[in-house]
């Protein structure tokens, strides 16, 4: 049988407990781990390389012309 102190004290720790475990878990899923890439992150990531790739050319082509 556990205690009835040691009962309290998991009591009314367990939400700041929690709290932090929550806390943790979210930290390290924004962190953007590899592991952690979503579908739907990795398109979008792709998308922007293209984007880019574009506005390099679209930059490129307009120095050409005012040179």
């Amino acid at each position: 049988m556990v205690h009835p102190d040691l009962m309290g004290i998991f009591i009314n720790w367990f939400p700041m407990l929690l709290l932090i475990a929550v806390w943790v878990f979210f930290l390290r899923r924004v962190q953007g781990g590899k592991g952690y890439l979503t579908q739907y992150q990795k398109d979008c990531m792709a998308l922007t390389e293209r984007q880019v790739i574009a506005l390099e050319k679209i930059a490129a082509a307009l120095d050409k012309q005012n040179s």
